[in-house]
């Protein structure tokens, strides 16, 4: 065994180093016989350069001993290529460990998990995405017709669904009626429904204005019915026309309603103003004018009917 110095060495048991404290030990070797009449000749350099060094890749007297090729295929009984440095740069992206669909980012969820509550489950969209594919309805209302966002291959994350609904409320509203709502079904007046019945299995309605601006991408469409609403489940403080926190007046799409504001609810566009006085009937908030009564609406709104409009519906998948 040689020393990379020209001396040999007696052949004590060899332990394994990292390649920098191998280098680190020869180097200083080299050093001390140097200093004693030794000149390094380096003939040998191929022999004791081991990059990522395994155990079985110990050499003993200029002989490789592995069991087979590296992980990167090369074998140290040869010489390494020339361009050995620069392939394995190139080929590095700094991604230690890959997802599933093959990219370095976390992603939202693991291909192959359900994602839906209709059967559906999470696929790759990319490298570093997934998507849901979906088993729920692609119209996404109860009833299977749409009012407005008619186009579903544009439009197949969000839906506008006419018809009534009479349990109060709609920032926090489950089905209540096994979804038998909406103006085509045979319950239009929603008699024991709330405001999310009217959205099929596996939609809800829309709970922010950000959930409407990222379900709607190809801009806000004009395909909605002359004096017609559709609310999402989103309401705001004591102040007119601002979306945030609160059940203060609700906002959504449509041809009838109040102003919204611009700076907080886009891309929604409408507000149901006071006790839903911008609202066509049969939207109803109550008539109570006292405080703090006058600021409640979004808990107390009901539509015994199908005209006018109705709710919002986003894919609960995303």
């Amino acid at each position: 065994m040689s020393n990379g110095c020209g001396m040999p060495l007696a052949e004590p048991p060899i332990p394994i180093y990292t390649t920098a404290v191998m280098q680190a030990r020869i180097a200083g070797l080299c050093l001390s016989v140097a200093l004693v009449g030794c000149a390094a000749t380096g003939a040998d350099d191929e022999d004791v350069y081991l990059p990522e060094v395994t155990p079985r890749d110990i050499v003993r007297d200029g002989d490789a001993e592995p069991d087979g090729p590296r992980p990167d295929g090369i074998r140290l009984d040869v010489p390494l290529p020339e361009d050995y440095g620069l392939e394995v740069s190139e080929a590095s992206d700094a991604c230690a460990v890959r997802n599933p669909c093959g990219g370095c980012a976390n992603l939202e969820a693991s291909p192959g998990t359900p994602c839906d509550g209709c059967g559906g489950t999470y696929v790759c969209a990319g490298p570093d995405e997934v998507t849901c594919a979906t088993m729920c309805s692609p119209n996404g209302c109860a009833d299977s017709t749409r009012e407005a966002f008619l186009n579903m291959t544009t439009y197949n994350r969000i839906a506008a669904c006419a018809g009534g609904f009479q349990v109060a409320g709609l920032l926090h509203a489950t089905p209540q009626c096994s979804r038998n709502a909406g103006n085509n079904s045979t319950n239009p007046n929603g008699i024991g429904c709330s405001i999310a019945d009217l959205c099929a299995e596996g939609w809800r309605p829309c709970a922010s204005p950000r959930e409407v601006q990222q379900r709607t991408g190809a801009g806000i469409p004009s395909d909605f019915p002359a004096a017609s609403f559709f609310a999402a489940a989103v309401s705001g403080p004591a102040d007119d026309d601002i979306c945030g926190i609160g059940s203060n007046d609700f906002y959504g799409l449509g041809t009838a309603g109040g102003t919204a504001d611009r700076g907080t609810c886009a891309p929604l566009t409408r507000s149901s103003g006071d006790q839903c006085d911008d609202l066509p009937a049969p939207w109803d908030c109550g008539e109570s004018t006292t405080w703090p009564n006058q600021f409640d609406e979004a808990d107390k709104v009901t539509k015994p009917g199908p005209q006018g409009g109705g709710v919002l519906c986003c894919l609960a998948a995303g």
